[in-house]
């Protein structure tokens, strides 16, 4: 009986969830077999490249189940805003501001009010006099708001007496009836018109923030940006084709763009782009008919449904819909779709068994308890239900995590290290009851992510995708606080060395002979 020779096999190492093993055996994209490297032997031919792992770790590669990549392309190509007072804030735009051509649109990225020292955002007079010369637009790290100073004002023409703004958007205005210059719910709005960004560009962003995720280790992901139609899922197809993005993509549609699905879905058969559902946004609020009505037609098309909900009225919104569409189902068709709670931020007790009974998943956040803990910490009242974890899973409801990127950095290491810690980057402790062990946590950005993706990875078994990753350091004989300081040593996606830390970036071409450590 012939047997298969590996295409590629990482020896002498440490596989995760298998410490029987120590080797790992790849043939098309997929893993062959695990085992110690003496029996694995027989797989190695003429063409198979060995990689020595010299004692590191492998584990799968990470699933961020919930992230908005053009914007994080964006980010992190432009400026991103790490200050925490305004006095910092401001040189920081100044200082842009001054490499930018006069006239010419400045984008920022990154503050919120919630994680300032200060207590608050910045005025337009002091954008004004940071940015006297260019029409600056800072986004809120939520992605939910911006900052405008008094010349993206007057673009937009937010201060014409005949200016509307769209629904549920909301300009805010001083006593006088001044714009402050911050705006919210109007991000689509402002997005549509700012000078567009060239195909070149979007291509380098991609290529670059590909690679961001590839070096924390992230093998696929899902988009759940609710500006996304066919359109998008075609230009994620052609970036995907020309590998500017490395990862597998899921897409979901957003709720005013369910009309496009069929193109969607076309396109996406056409570059290998899934379509992982349709994304729910309250408009301001969730409105009850409208909302049920957009999810029987989501439905019909057979979309998972994801629901954004960080409210309390949200999470009660959105198990009210998926309650009335499971009974319009009957038991029968109850599974033929699944039902999503992205973020779950607050779920109080009396929401668990209604949880339970929709079998709805939770695709929580638990980067955010440590990049945005200080935003809770004053208010104590509400943080045994934030961003639940280990009630929920023994409440038996399905979680798995994302990083809402860029509202936090795409990096499931430190986002696995809060779930274990629950400990903010200030070191307040946040309802430590909810803590995870390692397997439960790695599970929500491996095995429980690839479930909910429908995706055959997420654990180094037979026939499973070899989207894997090297650590430098053994996850299990880490301390929980020090997995996000663990470096990615090499990412693979499909058997193909898609990041190798040190090497040059232009080094990762088809051509190049990444398979070194022989």
């Amino acid at each position: 009986m012939a047997i298969d020779k590996a295409d590629l096999v990482l020896h002498e190492g440490i596989v995760f969830g298998h410490p029987e093993s120590d080797s790992v055996a790849i043939i098309d994209g997929e893993i062959l077999a695990h085992g110690k490297f003496a029996e694995l032997k027989s797989m190695v031919g003429p063409r198979t490249h060995l990689l020595k792992m010299a004692g590191r770790t492998v584990i799968p590669g990470f699933i961020d189940s919930h992230l908005h990549f053009m914007e994080g392309a964006a980010a992190s190509t432009g400026l991103t805003i790490k200050s925490r007072t305004i006095n910092d804030l401001l040189p920081e735009l100044r200082v842009a501001a001054a490499k930018t051509p006069p006239g010419n649109w400045l984008r920022a990225f990154g503050c919120d009010e919630a994680l300032m020292r200060d207590g608050r955002g910045p005025t337009r007079e002091e954008l004004d006099q940071a940015v006297p010369k260019n029409p600056l637009r800072l986004r809120h790290s939520t992605l939910h708001g911006s900052w405008l100073n008094s010349r993206a004002i007057a673009a937009f023409g937010l201060e014409n007496p005949d200016f509307k703004p769209p629904d549920g958007a909301m300009v805010f205005t001083d006593a006088t009836g001044q714009a402050t210059g911050l705006v919210v719910g109007m991000e689509e709005w402002i997005t549509s018109r700012l000078p567009l960004v060239t195909a070149a560009e979007t291509e380098a962003r991609a290529r670059i923030y590909s690679r961001d995720l590839a070096a924390a280790g992230v093998t696929a992901f899902t988009d759940t940006s609710p500006r996304n139609d066919a359109a998008q899922v075609e230009l994620f197809g052609k970036l995907s084709a020309s590998r500017s993005i490395c990862q597998r993509i899921g897409v979901m549609i957003g709720f005013e763009h369910l009309k496009s699905v069929p193109e969607a879905s076309a396109a996406g058969r056409a570059t290998g782009i899934s379509i992982a559902g349709a994304k729910f946004i309250p408009r301001g609020a969730y409105e009850a008919k409208a909302l049920a009505r957009e999810v029987r037609y989501a439905v019909s098309m057979n979309l998972d449904c994801a629901f954004h909900a960080t409210e309390v009225e949200e999470l009660d919104a959105a198990l009210g819909a998926i309650e009335a569409t499971q009974q319009e189902l009957g038991p029968e068709n109850a599974d033929r779709v699944a039902f999503r709670i992205e973020h779950g931020g607050l779920i109080p007790p009396n929401f668990l068994s209604w949880l339970r009974a929709t079998k709805a998943w939770v695709v929580s956040n638990p980067g955010f308890i440590y990049y945005r803990g200080v935003k809770y910490a004053g208010e104590p009242g509400l943080i045994p239900y934030l961003y639940r974890l280990k009630t929920l899973r023994e409440e038996g409801i399905p979680l798995a995590a994302g990083s809402d990127a860029p509202v936090t950095p795409a990096k499931p290491l430190a986002a696995i290290s809060a779930a274990m810690t629950r400990t903010a980057l200030e070191g307040y402790s946040l309802s430590p009851i909810e803590k995870l062990d390692l397997q439960q946590a790695f599970a929500l950005f491996t095995t429980s992510a690839a479930r909910l993706a429908r995706l055959r990875a997420g654990a180094i078994e037979p026939g499973k995708l070899a989207d894997l990753v090297i650590l430098a350091k053994d996850p299990v004989a880490a301390k929980p606080a020090e997995l996000m300081n663990v470096p990615v040593d090499i990412t693979l996606v499909g058997g193909r060395i898609v990041y190798e830390r040190g090497r040059p970036t232009i080094a990762h071409s088809d051509s190049a002979d990444l398979h070194s450590g022989q």
